[in-house]
Formats: structure tokens, C-alpha cells, sequence
């Protein structure tokens, strides 16, 4: 079996898995949720060197769900609040600075410290994201859907017609033609999406450019980590594809917008 088949298949056996418990949107569904984002926690570690960092790293994550436990738990259930509001829209807005980071990356070590304050601020904010989403079916479905045509696009388009590298510093194989393709072909999926479901298209285009852009940025992010690592790939749970960071870098990153707009 060609690891082209291995990626397509796992592909479609994770997101049928997905879509089935979020439209479930039971217990099971949240218990999974947890499971994955334990997973992909456990995976992050192995971007952090040193134990002792690792340990850290651990404590000072679960303080800091602590915390904000502490503080939203009487926020309406992180719902309608303004304090939530606040919450999703910094994380949002790291992202666009984290945008800016890699673009400038010229190579050199990035140290513990700084991986372990790069994934408290990437993976607590999807985290309380998810929990939000599921909570309306739609939209995990949608981010789901239009995050794999997003990755399935570039990655296609780049791989027959790519020739200038975006990022050669951070990942060689993303091309400008990959991300026009999913520039152009996520938002004409997010349109048919609206017709179906009798939505407004113009809201639903623009859903689309965000989707490829933003998720773009969350997978050259991990890349960026990865290779500074000499990492490949976060795990090997999942054949032909690696971990579920190498699945679901483009929706941790889309997570937090997609909160901040189902609160507004």
C-alpha cells in the first residue's frame, strides 16, 4: 500500500469517526474531544528536550486550566460573556502574531522555554474552543470539512503545479500555487455549503479564505517546531499521517476564531 493510499484512507476513517461523534454531540463525543487533546498534549511533549522542562511544562499547563476553570466557571460556562469573549479573541489574535514569527524564522534554536509558552497559548484556547463548538453541531462539522478540502487542496495543487516555496526556511514543500489553489477551491466549498444549508454566501466565501489562510498559518507553525526538532512527525498513531498534530494543526488553529465568532 503507497503512503498516498495510507493517508487518504486514514483521512477518511478519522473524519468519518469525527463526524459521527459530533453529530452525536453526546457525552461520548466530549469524552473523545478530551482523549484527543490528551493525545496531542502527550505529542507536544516530545518537542520539549529535556525532562525536567517537561515536567514544567505539564504543571504549569494544568495551573493554568486551573486558573481560567476558576475564572470562567462562573462566566456562564465560557457562553454570551464578555470575559470569554476577551479570552478567544487574544488567542485569535496570537495567531496572526504567531503568523508574523514564522515568516521571519531564519533557522536559529528555539529553546524549552519558548515551546512550552508557544503550546500553553496554542493548545488551552483550542481546547476550551472545542468544548464551546460542540455544543452546536454545525460548526465543527464545517470547520472539519472545510479545514480537509483546505489541506487537501494546497497540498494537490502544490504537488502538480507548485514550483515557488512560500516558506522554504520552515517547510520547503508549501508553495504559493498550493495556497492560491486552497485560497480558490476551500471558499467555493464553504459556498456550496451555504446553498445547501440556505446561508448566506458571502458570510460562508469569506469563512473560506479564513479557513485556508489561518489553518495555513497553524500548519506551518508545527512544521516550523517539528523541524527545529529534527521531528517529522508527531507520532506514529496514525498511518500515513503521522500523530494527531500532523492531522489537526490547521483546526487547532482555526478553533479559537471559530469560538470567538459562535460567542459573538
Amino acid at each position: 500500500m503507497s503512503e498516498l493510499t495510507k493517508r487518504i484512507l486514514s483521512a477518511l476513517v478519522m473524519i468519518l469517526v469525527f463526524f459521527y461523534l459530533i453529530y452525536d454531540a453526546s457525552i461520548v463525543a466530549i469524552i473523545f474531544s478530551g482523549l484527543v487533546f490528551s493525545i496531542i498534549l502527550w505529542e507536544y511533549l516530545g518537542l520539549i528536550k529535556k525532562r525536567k522542562n517537561k515536567i514544567i511544562f505539564i504543571l504549569v499547563f494544568v495551573l493554568i486550566n486551573i486558573m481560567l476553570l476558576a475564572l470562567l466557571s462562573n462566566d456562564k460556562l465560557l457562553i454570551s460573556s464578555n470575559l470569554s469573549i476577551y479570552f478567544f479573541a487574544i488567542s485569535s489574535f496570537s495567531w496572526i502574531f504567531i503568523g508574523f514569527w514564522v515568516f521571519k524564522y531564519q533557522g536559529e534554536p528555539i529553546t524549552d522555554l519558548r515551546v512550552s509558552l508557544l503550546g500553553a497559548l496554542v493548545l488551552i484556547p483550542a481546547m476550551y474552543s472545542l468544548f464551546i463548538i460542540l455544543t452546536n453541531s454545525m460548526y465543527p462539522l464545517l470547520i472539519i470539512g472545510a479545514v480537509s478540502i483546505a489541506d487537501t487542496s494546497a497540498y494537490f495543487v502544490g504537488g502538480r503545479l507548485g514550483k515557488r516555496p512560500i516558506i522554504p526556511n520552515v517547510s520547503p514543500g508549501k508553495t504559493v500555487e498550493g495556497l492560491i489553489g486552497s485560497l480558490i477551491i476551500t471558499p467555493l466549498f464553504t459556498s456550496i455549503a451555504a446553498l445547501i444549508l440556505d446561508n448566506n454566501i458571502i458570510h460562508f466565501l469569506f469563512f473560506g479564505v479564513a479557513v485556508s489562510l489561518i489553518s495555513f498559518i497553524g500548519d506551518v507553525f508545527f512544521s516550523l517546531l517539528k523541524r527545529n526538532r529534527n521531528i517529522k512527525e508527531s507520532s506514529n498513531l496514525i498511518p500515513g499521517l503521522g500523530g494527531f498534530i500532523d492531522l489537526l494543526d490547521g483546526t487547532i488553529a482555526i478553533l479559537p476564531f471559530l469560538a470567538l465568532s459562535f460567542l459573538l
